[in-house]
């Protein structure tokens, strides 16, 4: 039986070597970041939506704003990981590139709140972090696209902007489909999508049916 690729396998935002009380901030921060948004957000509401002191906030960070860097850099984390390991066994760019759009939209359907805030963040003064980050989602696409054109699969162009192409054509679809704008099945969105990013990059003909 094939794994659900929805099932939520991140219940809990807890860290390696962290507590259950900073899980629980992290995990109502989230909550309210995505609802409200940061600025929108007091430390006060985050202890409430916590069941903790507001002061035992600043026990495991020093402001909000930390709070926010650092849930943002675990997001990251969280969904970088998740894209490598799903490509781990492979070797063709070709099956690299369709299981890495595949793993996109599973993580942002399975996780809808890691998701909108990730990209929240991006058009916020915090996006200034991603430069703390290495690798970002975009460079295992970046990368992958790398080894297709030095392959001869993909056409010659530049990795990144080849990335932006396809990671572009994955974020409005998905905000299509979440405001109802789009009634195809998810499944069959993923397909299409792989279909027009092969497209992109080059490849006339795609033998990849997910």
């Amino acid at each position: 039986m094939k794994p659900n690729p929805y099932k939520n396998q991140l219940t809990t935002l807890k860290r390696k070597g962290s507590s259950d009380t900073e899980a629980r901030i992290r995990n109502a921060a989230l909550n309210l970041f995505t609802k409200k948004g940061i600025k929108g957000t007091t430390t006060r509401e985050i202890a409430t939506k916590a069941g903790i002191a507001e002061g035992t906030i600043y026990k495991h960070f020093k402001s909000k704003e930390e709070l926010a860097v650092k849930l943002f850099l675990h997001c990251m984390d969280a969904f970088t990981t998740e894209l490598l390991e799903s490509i781990r066994e492979l070797t063709d760019p070709r099956d690299k590139i369709a299981v890495l759009i595949k793993s996109f939209f599973y993580f942002a359907k399975r996780e809808p709140k890691i998701y909108s805030y990730i990209m929240v963040v991006h058009h916020t003064e915090l996006g200034k972090v991603l430069k703390q980050i290495e690798p970002k989602p975009k460079d295992v696409f970046s990368q992958v696209i790398r080894e297709g054109i030095q392959s001869g699969y993909f056409r010659k162009m530049d990795e990144n902007l080849a990335a932006a192409l396809v990671i572009g054509m994955m974020t409005r679809v998905i905000l299509f489909y979440e405001r109802g704008l789009i009634t195809t099945s998810y499944t069959e969105l993923i397909s299409e999508v792989v279909e027009a990013a092969f497209r992109v990059l080059n490849e006339t003909k795609s033998e990849y049916n997910i």
